[in-house]
């Protein structure tokens, strides 16, 4: 026999039937736009998913072809490489890999004796991490080959104190203001430089342009 609920109980389950039967009365108005959210829920869930499954293995594929074309160009078969590389741009250009192999294609344009500026703003573009600087230093150079001494100033300026290659791209700065006559600039930049011990190789460079 099931026990006979008190009097108090009694009114606490009416009361609580009455609110349920109430909340249903205000969802009712509401219920094809709840499920019809529930439904687009469920179909952005599902096609996130799928997305990022995708991108998975596109990712997965473009690290295998990165992979045997640095192991081709270690064994400098350079032609086999391009082979790869050009399959690569059709496929996974989209890829965060695509970065790698432009940096592959400076490498091998700079081993021939070519120096390709496109490929490196191609790659700038790409970037947004520490090697970016690099990059930056790479294209000033670049400039420096082509006489646009003005230009590879403005790049070598834009690299801060806080990046790796501050130094490095501060004391071809200073090489340019030298070759160029403005010596007090060459000077400014060579005692800096002359202070900081870390840096031995840049150091000597420094005191033997003062």
């Amino acid at each position: 026999m099931s026990k006979e609920k008190l009097p108090l109980e009694k009114d606490v389950d009416i009361e609580l039937e009455y609110k349920i039967y109430h909340l249903w009365d205000k969802v009712k108005k509401y219920l094809k736009i709840i499920l019809a959210f529930v439904v687009i829920l469920l179909i952005g869930s599902l096609g996130y998913y799928l997305y990022t499954k995708k991108k998975q293995e596109e990712n997965e594929k473009a690290s295998v072809y990165v992979s045997k074309i640095a192991n081709l160009l270690s064994e400098d078969k350079k032609e086999e490489a391009r082979k790869l590389i050009d399959e690569f741009e059709k496929k996974y250009k989209d890829t965060n890999f695509y970065k790698v192999i432009l940096s592959y294609k400076i490498m091998m344009a700079k081993d021939e004796g070519k120096e390709d500026e496109k490929l490196a703003n191609a790659l700038k573009e790409k970037l947004n991490t520490q090697i970016l600087e690099g990059v930056k230093e790479y294209t000033a150079y670049l400039k420096l080959k082509q006489n646009n001494t003005n230009q590879a100033k403005e790049i070598l300026k834009s690299i801060d104190k806080d990046k790796y290659n501050y130094i490095s791209a501060q004391a071809t700065l200073g090489l340019i203001y030298k070759k160029e006559g403005n010596y007090q600039e060459a000077e400014k930049i060579f005692n800096e430089i002359k202070e900081k011990k870390d840096y031995r190789y840049f150091s000597i460079l420094a005191r033997e342009n003062l």
